[in-house]
């Protein structure tokens, strides 16, 4: 080679610098989502107190709106700082993650004009949940495509530990708002109550995909908080079982719910400080890696030294003769490092793509069931409840797993959507 010729050094080096600014990348990503996770918790606060002044026909928590409102416009503003600028960085694969803030963002523009429909009265309890929940659901959303931008296995660990847990502490949301609406009335109609079991078990799936990624520190502090619960099951009981209630209870079942919500969201705020410890140190790892000094070191050497010619033990190049190489190749204890490094470097490249490849097929059979849920609401106008219980009887019958169904259900309307064109 030339002197201006790239080496495997050259290329070593640009992956490893890739990869850094991949994770610094990352780390932005991290902090983005924390604020997400802020936004997202008080807008949970918001809907609480919107759906209790509603179900209250306007007696309870209007003095608390207000506040409300202005904790979330402060936590919008700190997440706008936080977004990408499209202007700045026309990088390649950002379209979906550009979509998703674009629907996030006009969901979100749609809450002044839900606010005063719930100052004025003017829209029905559940109505007006089902408009947070849309909001809500696309800033979950947009949490969901950052996650799914990551690249580095243990912070993709942690982002989806992360994710999961902000669902299920979306879905415990939703249950407080259920609930509230029927001990606010004294009794529960079996709708709400089958709704509730679905919350509960959704949750529970949620939990689930939390544990397996969560690191141990988290995972205790979620278990502590959901040992210490027996007031929140017997009134859980209650409203499973379509019974009357009284509207004593509407408090009690709002002040508890909204106590577990809050020490959710201390379990939420530690996994988004390890998301961001993690983001740090696999960046600090990457940057001080013994690699990059023996790099150095050895790029040092090749200018200072002699050229040696490169003997690679085991490699038949030459068809089982002895043939001498150029002296313009490097030391034979140099070849043999780089080598070493580069054998490295890929293990690790490939250790972490198999790591990636395990969590991102579970966060695909998410998505797919996601977008039959979405299907069988466009065709039959089901709620998303409805559409995951759909979804999950048809499983249950056939005994297959729901993602099994999703996956040939998505494969009938491709065909469909094929011949129609």
């Amino acid at each position: 080679m030339t002197a201006a010729t790239p080496s495997a050094l050259n290329f070593l080096l640009a992956s490893r610098q890739s990869e850094i600014a991949s994770l610094r990348n990352l780390l932005h990503t991290g902090q983005l989502i924390g604020q997400l996770s802020q936004l997202i918790h008080v807008l949970q606060r918001e809907r609480g107190a919107s759906n209790i002044w509603l179900c209250s026909t306007g007696k309870l928590f209007g003095a608390e709106l207000p506040q409300r409102e202005r904790d979330v416009s402060r936590e919008l503003a700190s997440m706008i700082q936080l977004l990408p600028r499209p202007q700045n960085s026309p990088l390649a694969g950002n379209s979906r993650l550009y979509a998703r803030i674009a629907a996030a963002l006009h969901g979100l523009s749609e809450l002044e004009p839900l606010r005063q429909q719930v100052r004025d009265r003017t829209l029905s309890h559940a109505l007006a949940m089902e408009r947070f929940n849309q909001i809500i659901r696309q800033l979950l959303n947009l949490v969901f495509e950052a996650a799914d931008t990551a690249s580095d296995a243990q912070v993709s660990r942690a982002l989806i530990a992360m994710f999961s847990f902000m669902q299920g502490k979306e879905l415990a949301g939703q249950e407080r708002a259920t609930g509230s609406a029927g001990f606010a009335v004294g009794a529960f109609s079996a709708e709400q109550s089958k709704h509730i079991v679905a919350l509960i078990e959704a949750q529970e799936r949620c939990f689930s995909t939390f544990s397996q990624f969560a690191d141990a520190g988290s995972l205790q502090l979620w278990r502590e908080i959901a040992e210490a619960e027996p007031e929140v099951e017997r009134l859980r009981r209650v409203a499973c079982m379509s019974s009357q209630t009284g509207e004593a209870g509407v408090s009690r079942w709002f002040q508890l719910l909204s106590k577990r919500l809050d020490s959710m969201k201390v379990v939420e705020d530690r996994l988004e400080t390890t998301l961001m410890q993690c983001c740090r140190d696999t960046i600090r790892r990457a940057e001080q890696a013994d690699e990059i000094s023996d790099l150095s070191s050895h790029l040092q050497a090749i200018n200072s030294e002699q050229g040696y010619s490169l003997y690679v033990a085991g490699a038949d190049w030459t068809g089982g003769q002895s043939v001498a190489l150029d002296a313009e190749g490097v030391a034979p204890q140099l070849g043999r490092s780089v080598l070493t490094l580069i054998q490295q470097q890929s293990q690790r490249l490939q250790a972490q793509a198999d790591e990636l490849a395990t969590m991102r097929a579970s966060m695909n059979d998410r998505k797919q069931i996601d977008q039959v849920k979405l299907l069988l609401m466009n065709l039959h106008g089901y709620s998303e409840e409805q559409a995951w219980q759909t979804l999950r009887k048809m499983a249950m019958n056939q005994n297959k797993r729901v993602v099994d169904i999703a996956n040939a259900m998505l494969s009938v309307a491709s065909a469909f959507d094929g011949r129609s064109k």
